[in-house]
């Protein structure tokens, strides 16, 4: 019997590669431009060749197996290492050029995020990009209306008719000025910062994809009057160091801030939540040749980077 290597059709791993990042069948054969029994067949020979089931499917689970997860990382290394072949033979111009759309929450510091567009632009130049800042909800509602390639917001529930991919993982703490009362202050309590006045997010409510602050002062009873408010990160963090309350904000973002004496640690000091940031997109989009080419190399680096690491200042996503 000749070895599986010489005999593993590439057409296999990549729809199961798809399937894995959809979580859907239906949805992996929309992407691939095929038909959903085409994609089920190309399942089923992948785990006869490989003798392993791959992926468990029920009404309501997807579950990728152990083995799942080791093919689908292979698969994963085999296409970013053809997308480095092609892009090292070809000297002359890039063959996908067009645009792609962005929509996007104010103050993202995600070094990721950061490292995806570097990397993007140096393999595929002639591809531009038009990004739109806004609030999550008004990102989650243009996507709705398929007005956008990806977006990039919190979300605090799933929104029928859009998929998402947790893109990194914050913890909010509380911090407050230099001019504030608390501040160098150690081993506060929280019933101290009970009636202390709040800078505040305007998704900081029990409806709002910030809830789990929300959640966390209701249960705690901090329920000092809110002086500020903002939807922007940068307004929140402005107004903390301008001494008009204590604020919640995500932990990476103020490191500088806190080490140059502008911001202080407030308690609880393991912090009060951690909240992700998600990658999102249309269930049914129908992406053109840049726009899908830039959402296959996202998807790629998400699978190559873990979760913890993408917050870290240096990291190879290639």
């Amino acid at each position: 019997m000749r070895p599986i290597h010489d005999t593993l059709d590439w057409n296999l791993l990549r729809s199961f590669m798809t399937i894995v990042q959809e979580r859907s069948v239906s949805r992996a054969a929309a992407r691939l431009h095929l038909s959903q029994p085409a994609v089920s067949l190309a399942l089923k020979r992948l785990e006869e060749r490989l003798g392993q089931s791959l992926i468990e499917r029920g009404s309501r689970s997807f579950r990728v197996t152990k083995a799942g997860e080791l093919v689908y990382r292979e698969a994963v290394e085999i296409y970013a290492n053809v997308a480095r072949l092609s892009v090292a033979v070809n000297e002359s111009r890039p063959e996908v050029a067009g645009n792609i759309h962005l929509l996007a929450v104010s103050g993202i510091q995600i070094p990721f995020l950061d490292r995806v567009l570097k990397d993007f632009h140096q393999q595929h130049p002639y591809i531009t990009c038009n990004i739109d800042v806004m609030s999550s909800i008004e990102v989650q509602q243009a996507l709705l209306q398929k007005s956008g390639t990806v977006g990039i917001c919190l979300m605090n529930h799933d929104v029928d008719g859009l998929q998402s991919q947790v893109l990194a993982r914050q913890l909010y703490r509380f911090y407050c000025g230099h001019t504030h009362r608390f501040f160098g202050k150690d081993n506060l309590s929280l019933e101290e910062m009970q009636h202390e006045p709040l800078v505040s997010f305007s998704s900081a409510q029990l409806d709002g994809v910030l809830s789990a602050l929300a959640v966390f002062c209701a249960n705690h009873h901090l329920s000092g009057e809110v002086m500020a408010q903002s939807s922007s990160l940068d307004d929140i963090k402005r107004m903390v160091r301008a001494g008009w309350g204590i604020g919640c904000l995500p932990e990476h973002t103020v490191t500088a801030d806190v080490e140059q004496g502008k911001l202080w640690p407030l308690p609880p000091y393991d912090g009060v939540a951690d909240i992700d940031m998600h990658l999102i997109w249309h269930q049914d989009a129908r992406f053109g040749l840049a726009e899908q080419t830039f959402f296959d190399f996202f998807q790629n680096a998400l699978a190559r980077v873990p979760l913890e690491k993408r917050l870290e200042e240096q990291n190879d996503i290639r």
